[in-house]
């Protein structure tokens, strides 16, 4: 039981390391049931619960409001993932969230600014504890007829499967890298959302945190003012980099539209345009072996797009690209159940 206990304590683990640093809250109460209000439309049996592992929060900017994720953390081994038990935890998760938008007991439990806009949202966290699920996890709903799921109208789940979260993982092992290195603060960064012709970014736009479509998209973009370093034998803060954009790249490479695409897109951001450093690292644990020349190839193909403009190369000439070593931290489940006293 105890063993079963610390692989289940993993999820836990992973999920809260890697959304600190994309700046989400997790909402202090964990491990809690709230009762069913839907009764036998959900369950036959007599005062039915639903579980909540963990809840977390951050605000959208795009939305202006909060997205609150009642999320279900599974750590599974490589033979436990399977299509029928990701259509368990999607028909319970599906439950939950139903009642949860009318539960007086969960926004209770979970809402802590009853004034703020906000929307409720399910997350099926799949982490996959023995690192050995190397499949496509759409595989799973070959025979899985999402009609019959029990999903309500303008109901919204999202899924983290394991190559996702491996790629999330390797995306904060860089951060900390870059952060040791000098190249980004540790805390002063945020998340990059340019105004659309159809929705204006709100919020502290020195301060926004990654959305859910933000971390599940081909690419994030993290934006900081400048890096600086606490000096200990002058007790002084030194500057130690200016302005820059740090791009996370989840793509193969294996073509040169897509970093054409990807160099417009920076483009109409503006952020070629400014005198930030601009760093793509690609994040991909097969990246192709062109991947180099194909960046290459799209930044001439940008410049021949304008008649081979200097300043327009001379903006390409200043983005640093690179392949980043794909690296996770792995937890050992026999040593999960070890906690440290500061």
């Amino acid at each position: 039981m105890a063993e079963t206990a610390n692989i289940a304590d993993l999820a836990v683990k992973v999920s809260d390391e890697i959304f600190k640093k994309f700046k989400w809250e997790r909402i202090p109460l964990m491990d809690e049931n709230f009762t069913c209000v839907k009764g036998k439309k959900h369950s036959k049996k007599a005062n039915h619960t639903h579980p909540v592992d963990v809840v977390f929060k951050y605000f959208d900017p795009y939305l202006k409001k909060d997205v609150l994720l009642n999320t279900d953390l599974k750590s599974y081994k490589k033979t436990s993932i399977s299509t029928d038990s990701v259509r368990t935890a999607l028909k319970s998760l599906a439950h939950t969230i139903s009642c949860a938008k009318v539960s007086e007991e969960w926004r209770g439990k979970y809402v802590i600014e009853e004034t703020s806009p906000y929307e409720i949202r399910g997350l099926l966290f799949v982490y996959n504890h023995d690192e050995e699920y190397d499949k496509s996890f759409e595989n799973n709903f070959e025979g899985l007829n999402i009609a019959n799921l029990p999903i309500d109208k303008n109901q919204i789940i999202h899924i983290l499967e394991p190559t996702l979260i491996r790629y999330l993982y390797a995306v904060i092992n860089d951060m900390n890298n870059l952060y040791t290195n000098d190249k980004m603060p540790k805390t002063n960064y945020s998340f990059y959302y340019p105004d659309l012709q159809l929705h204006k970014a709100h919020g502290d736009s020195k301060n926004l945190p990654a959305t859910i479509e933000t971390i599940t998209a081909p690419y994030m973009i993290i934006h900081f003012n400048e890096v600086t370093k606490y000096i200990e034998e002058t007790e002084s803060i030194k500057k130690v980099a200016g302005e820059g954009y740090v791009i996370f790249y989840n793509q193969d490479g294996s073509t040169h539209e897509e970093f054409l695409y990807l160099l417009d897109t920076l483009s109409r951001f503006q952020i070629l345009n400014s005198n930030a450093t601009i760093d793509i690292r690609v994040l991909n644990p097969d990246p192709s072996r062109n991947i180099n020349s194909n960046f290459s190839r799209a930044k001439q193909k940008y410049i021949s797009a304008w008649d081979f403009d200097d300043y327009k190369k001379a903006q390409l000439e200043r983005i640093q690209f690179g392949v980043v070593i794909f690296t996770t931290k792995k937890f050992l489940s026999e040593n999960a159940g070890w906690r440290v006293s500061v």
